[in-house]
């Protein structure tokens, strides 16, 4: 399956750009009646759209389901234990075969590492459940999907106009800031999130309620920066998205848009527009999701929590 994402950015033929559109006006069609959610992505864990992923050693990524996924190039993972529980993905598509998956020593995936053709090499004392290079295999449809749709929802969350547009959150090194949410879905815009070392963001909701905080900047935490939910809020009901996200196929030269720094933790997931980086000993209660790659330190702490919970009308309603 070609993505859909990937047929717009790449600039095919006038014809076929227009029967793209067609069809994305019939997806809308869809997603108005039913809702626009992230559907197959919220299958991942971390996902890497057209962009590679680095893993450094000692990642524990735990949950149901807890798939590792990079479309449009490869997989690196980290050894001295490195333990995740679901499927590691790696696909070129259309440019393929050849996407190739790396375990270092003593990296371990519980499910299958599956590639469309491209070589899966592991170190000393490193395990797949399974392998398969044959292309064939479900999960390069379900990641297929997975990009489509996260599409879509990024899409969606684009038309939905803010409940409220705050200044920029930039809590100062051990400082707090609280942000209190209105009953149901909020969408909180900020032109930029730079949070301080030791800084704690307090989103504040029921259990019922929902929050896209969205940015068309950057999105910084400095060491030990923590991001926590209080009132009953869920982590799967919380969306953290830098919009931005450069045209063409190649990942961007400029900085990351979403830069974890060291210690930090997070409760929800976090969709960076371009390339992401986490520093070490992360702790990250949700997913994440980032164009154009994403690259970990050590001990990245991940207890999988995918954003469910959110579902929106859709661009036109």
């Amino acid at each position: 399956m070609t993505p859909l994402k990937k047929s717009v950015k790449f600039g095919w033929s006038a014809v076929f750009a227009g029967s793209v559109a067609i069809w994305c006006l019939a997806l809308a069609g869809i997603a108005n009646a039913q809702g626009v959610t992230l559907g197959a992505a919220a299958n991942f864990a971390l996902l890497s759209d057209a962009g590679p992923m680095t893993l450094g050693n000692s990642a524990v990524i735990l949950g149901v389901s807890t798939n590792v996924g990079a479309t449009y190039s490869n997989i690196k993972i980290g050894g001295n234990n490195t333990k995740i529980n679901g499927d590691v993905i790696a696909t070129l598509f259309e440019n393929g075969p050849g996407a190739t998956i790396s375990l270092a020593n003593y990296a371990h995936v519980l499910g299958a590492c599956v590639t469309d053709g491209g070589a899966i090499t592991l170190g000393s004392g490193a395990t797949c459940g399974s392998q398969d290079t044959t292309n064939t295999n479900p999960d390069i449809t379900m990641i297929g999907n997975a990009v489509d749709q996260e599409e879509n929802f990024d899409q969606a969350v684009s038309c939905e106009a803010p409940t409220q547009s705050i200044a920029a959150i930039a809590p100062a090194a051990g400082k707090t800031q609280t942000i209190a949410l209105s009953a149901g879905l909020n969408v909180i815009s900020t032109p930029s999130v730079a949070m301080g070392n030791s800084s704690v963001l307090i989103l504040k909701g029921g259990s019922t309620d929902s929050v896209i905080l969205e940015t068309a900047g950057s999105f910084s935490m400095g060491f030990g920066a923590k991001i926590v939910l209080q009132g009953g809020l869920m982590a799967q009901n919380v969306f953290i998205t830098t919009t931005t996200e450069p045209a063409g196929f190649n990942p961007p030269a400029s900085p990351p848009s979403v830069f974890i720094n060291n210690s930090s933790v997070i409760y929800g997931t976090v969709h960076g527009g371009d390339t992401c980086t986490l520093g070490s000993g992360v702790t990250i209660n949700g997913a994440m999701i980032c164009d154009y790659g994403l690259t970990t330190g050590p001990n990245l702490k991940m207890n999988f929590a995918p954003a469910t919970g959110l579902s929106l009308p859709g661009c036109g309603v």
